[in-house]
């Protein structure tokens, strides 16, 4: 059976992605399509690319992932994604975002006309850094006519591109909100801050999904790739909860 899937943001909670992908390809789906904002939409691209989901996380557990972000004179981010560029470009190289063997739909906020705009074409590493340019962290990307920052703004669970098929819509959200005790540094309390608002325009989309999948990370979070084999193993495991009653509804 073939899905669409649809990937939300969450910074290093959406490792659980990946482990979604291995569920539903041993349960024997055959993922059609991808559309993704921000973190989905790293893994939307890296699978569509050819990385089996195995690879994506061995890469997830041996990239020194800080040493990326360049600080910067604050301006417009804290950070430079200039290196997570080269690197983009070191384990994807293709250009265009046409030129992946699988459909992927990259969403990313334009800051200069307040849109989401969800990119099936174009330069794929300044579209990608776009989508995941969380504001006031990282600079924005100014790409062609755009300006750039994640797409979780406005839309963290990009259905859009869907809805007009008829194939299955898998939406997946890894972006649960959870109490915590402290916020700790600046960039703790921007990249909180900045989910809890993102948080109601994904809740608003489930419903145009045939099915979502939540995966229980709630008390990680969302800065802890070192957690990456249980968030992994989180997003597998809820998928085959998910996917097996499915199934077994439609009697298959």
């Amino acid at each position: 059976m073939r899905v669409n899937l649809v990937l939300s943001g969450g910074a290093a909670r959406g490792i659980a992605h990946i482990g979604v992908i291995k569920a539903l390809e041993e349960l024997g789906f055959s993922i059609k399509a991808l559309s993704g904002s921000s973190a989905g939409s790293i893994v939307a691209v890296f699978y569509s690319y050819g990385y089996a989901p195995e690879e994506m996380l061995r890469l997830v557990k041996e990239t020194r992932w800080f040493s990326l972000f360049r600080p910067k004179i604050p301006r417009s981010g804290l950070f430079s994604l200039k290196g997570a560029e080269r690197y983009l470009r070191e384990l994807i190289p293709i250009e265009r975002v046409e030129d992946l063997p699988r459909k992927v739909y990259i969403c990313a906020t334009d800051l200069l006309t307040a849109r989401s705009i969800y990119f099936s074409k174009g330069e794929l590493a300044p579209i990608l850094l776009g989508s995941c340019a969380l504001p006031g962290i990282f600079e924005p990307i100014k790409y062609d006519r755009y300006v750039l920052i994640d797409g979780g703004v406005m839309n963290n669970l990009p259905i859009e591109p869907f809805e007009r098929y008829k194939t299955l819509k898998v939406g997946v959200d890894v972006n649960p909100i959870e109490k915590v005790s402290r916020v700790g540094n600046i960039v703790n309390v921007l990249i909180r801050s900045f989910f809890l608002a993102v948080r109601s325009n994904a809740d608003s989309r489930k419903d145009l999904c045939d099915l979502v999948i939540t995966p229980d990370i709630v008390e990680y979070s969302p800065l802890d790739v070192r957690k990456a084999d249980r968030l992994y193993e989180l997003g597998y495991l809820k998928t085959l909860r998910v996917m097996e009653r499915f199934l077994k509804q439609r009697g298959l």
